[in-house]
């Protein structure tokens, strides 16, 4: 396994990540605002999670590494 040395920009502009932002975004939001309880779908964040595997293997030309470029 070989870790990456860009992990700030894979951290915020990979697309999987951005899936898993979103679900927790839903999970947390109707406890900060309670009457969007009844107005967000509890299966919401179950999907949104369930669609990170597939944006991780979309092909993501912003996240490429540089010195892998330059070779």
């Amino acid at each position: 396994m070989k870790l990456i040395r860009n992990k700030r920009r894979v951290l915020t502009w990979s697309l999987s990540m951005w899936c898993v932002y979103l679900a927790g975004l839903f999970e947390l939001l109707p406890y900060v605002v309670p009457y969007l309880d009844d107005f967000i779908p509890k299966w919401l964040s179950i999907a949104i999670l369930l669609m990170s595997p597939i944006a991780r293997i979309i092909h993501q030309e912003n996240l490429k590494d540089e010195q892998a470029q330059e070779r």
